[in-house]
């Protein structure tokens, strides 16, 4: 699996415009229309519409023109701003891609898994996100500015990367694997259903069979 980079335009200092929303721009281009560019995305209607709303309220100028009635039966359109931010968006994000090529080794250093995003929960001050692997549900803890970039939703799948060192004792965020192999007295290898991962310190061993639980604000979350 390869990480994916995550780009995130500001406007006055407020993050606004992420891929999910470039994705909607682009297909309410395609189309005309917001109903098709969100049915298209798996996405209500009324998601998308307040997607846009808050869109246009940061941006310094429109994004969208909306019209109703006429021959036509009126539609949706993009502003020449709002394909210029598409072409910046998407250049900076080619270029992102290019000049850290080289550090995604340290990136894949991690242990990384693949999750199916089944519930999010937005606190004050911290956003508790539960994804789903293989029979286990395992949550991660976020800022409130990190789930906006992320611009992450139910149902979506996501990468939780940790530390091997991320462990932690108590009965909660906990997987079991396979032992494959002891690396020295603190680390090991461990299969957990398909996917192969490097722990450390805390976890208990059971013959063949290791338990470890993850501390879920030592979870790193990336977009598939």
């Amino acid at each position: 699996m390869e990480a994916a980079i995550k780009l995130f335009l500001n406007e006055e200092n407020r993050g606004f415009l992420g891929k999910g929303r470039v994705e909607l721009l682009k297909l309410i281009d395609k189309y005309g229309s917001i109903s098709r560019a969100a049915k298209e995305l798996g996405m209500s209607y009324k998601r998308a519409w307040e997607s846009i709303k808050a869109m246009n309220e940061i941006a310094k100028e429109p994004l969208i023109l909306t019209q109703t009635g006429g021959k036509r039966g009126g539609g949706s359109k993009l502003t020449l701003y709002a394909k210029e931010l598409i072409d910046r968006y998407e250049n900076m994000e080619r270029t992102l891609k290019n000049a850290t090529s080289q550090q995604l080794p340290k990136i894949s250093a991690r242990n990384k898994i693949e999750v199916l995003i089944k519930k999010i929960k937005i606190k004050k001050s911290e956003v508790v996100v539960t994804g789903e692997f293989e029979d286990s549900k395992l949550k991660a803890i976020i800022t409130p500015e990190a789930m906006q970039e992320l611009d992450l939703q139910k149902g979506e799948m996501a990468y939780f990367l940790f530390k091997a060192g991320a462990t932690t004792k108590g009965d909660e965020n906990c997987l079991k694997g396979k032992l494959i192999e002891r690396i020295d007295d603190k680390r090991i290898k461990v299969a957990v259903g398909t996917q192969v991962m490097y722990i450390k310190d805390r976890f208990k061993v059971k013959g063949y069979a290791i338990h470890f639980c993850i501390d879920p604000e030592e979870i790193m979350i990336l977009k598939v």
